[in-house]
């Protein structure tokens, strides 16, 4: 009888080229979906050059600009132009400008249960949330699995994290990946997978895990990944790719190499200070100090649900001026959908400023804080729930 595997062993067993699934191994893994941001993917083109590769080989290919948006100069402009005329003669999907951040597009437009993604992009590892196995790496290595080349990697451990309970109000997804970090330090996850199971995930939206995977990074985490089962369905389908489900979940017995445990209904509402995302309190330590500066939106925090619990907040109200409030939409789709509640007419009416959608100041650039002056640059996704996705 076969060995019960947990959901990433499962990832793992249907990519592996090369090598022993044994921790500390090095494997060989086919790589299915390559993603590329324009930070990056000017090297990783020129190097796509240096090979000389015909169409790229994997199954989908995306080189996104969502990172060096301002154009202060002619720079970014060119790079633009060379990514646009690279991605064609590669045979990639180009996403321009103002479609959004790499990381939330891919999962509106492109992400798939089962599959493998490799990013020139630290927070690939949000494919997780849709039960894809999405690892970040260096360009040279996106490069390669382009061209169709297996990506080599030491076997991680996998950490098993059952949740269980529901989120109590204002209480958010952003608060199970800071209590991890409370626990673990962004040292903890490293040379690790973490799997997420148990009767708390269906509590879980397909943007919630989204929200927890994309910060495994901040833990050092080879990957994160979480079942692909009916809330992930319902997401597929209301972005009309209904048909590209498919279940993924551990077997009944499947073992882990490390064991944690969060009960969701003991969470409360935390937050990481400067200047560690391991530097985590409860909010109610340092609620009443005066901020200068909210940033809304970013790909931690990239859910409809975001934005559109603001819009409510601050509707038929004035933002005080004392405050900046910078609103960072994540995708066009999400504009759209603002746009259509009405809850971007709220935001705009309100004094918020409204931002291009891409990484902006998550990265740093631009939306810096004055000096001395407190930003925060995160918000509840718990309240209300009119939204299922």
């Amino acid at each position: 009888m076969d060995q019960p595997l947990s959901a990433a062993q499962k990832l793992i067993k249907s990519h592996l080229l090369s090598g022993e699934m044994t921790p500390g191994q090095e494997i060989g893994l086919r790589i299915d979906h390559v993603l590329q941001q324009d930070a990056t993917g000017t090297l990783v083109m020129l190097e796509l050059e240096a090979i000389g590769l015909g169409d790229t080989q994997a199954e989908v290919a995306v080189q996104y600009v969502d990172h060096n948006l301002l154009q202060t100069d002619f720079k970014n402009a060119d790079d633009h132009l060379f990514l646009q005329s690279a991605a064609k003669k590669f045979g990639y999907w180009y996403s321009r400008p103002g479609n959004g951040i790499s990381h939330a597009v891919h999962m509106e437009r492109f992400g798939v249960p089962g599959k493998s993604l490799l990013g020139s992009d630290s927070h690939t590892c949000a494919g997780g949330g849709l039960g894809m196995l999405a690892i970040g790496t260096g360009g040279l290595d996106v490069a390669l699995a382009a061209a169709g080349k297996p990506y080599y990697v030491k076997m991680p451990k996998i950490m098993g994290i059952k949740l269980t309970g529901s989120l109590p109000e204002w209480v958010s997804a952003k608060d199970v990946v800071l209590e991890m970090l409370r626990r673990y330090d962004v040292k903890g996850g490293r040379n690790f997978i973490l799997e997420y199971y148990g009767p708390g995930v269906k509590e879980l939206s397909a943007w919630d895990r989204h929200v927890i995977a994309n910060m495994g990074t901040e833990l050092g985490a080879t990957a994160t990944v979480f079942p692909s089962d009916e809330r992930t369905k319902f997401f597929m389908e209301s972005e009309g790719r209904g048909d590209e489900w498919q279940e993924l979940k551990a077997d009944e017995g499947a073992t882990y190499d490390a064991d944690e445990e969060i009960n969701l209904s003991e969470l409360v509402p935390l937050i990481a200070c400067p200047s560690s995302p391991g530097k985590v309190v409860p909010v109610s330590e340092v609620a009443g100090k005066p901020v200068s500066q909210v940033v809304i939106g970013s790909s931690a925090n990239p859910g409809l649900r975001d934005f559109w619990v603001v819009s409510e907040i601050i509707k038929d109200k004035e933002v005080n001026p004392e405050l900046s409030l910078d609103i960072n939409p994540s995708t066009r789709q999400v504009i759209q959908n603002l746009t259509a509640k009405g809850s971007l007419a709220n935001l705009v009416q309100s004094g918020a400023r409204f931002h291009q959608t891409g990484c902006m100041g998550c990265i740093g650039m631009g939306q810096a804080p004055a000096s001395g002056k407190i930003s925060l640059r995160t918000m509840p996704r718990n309240f209300p729930r009119p939204f299922r996705y």
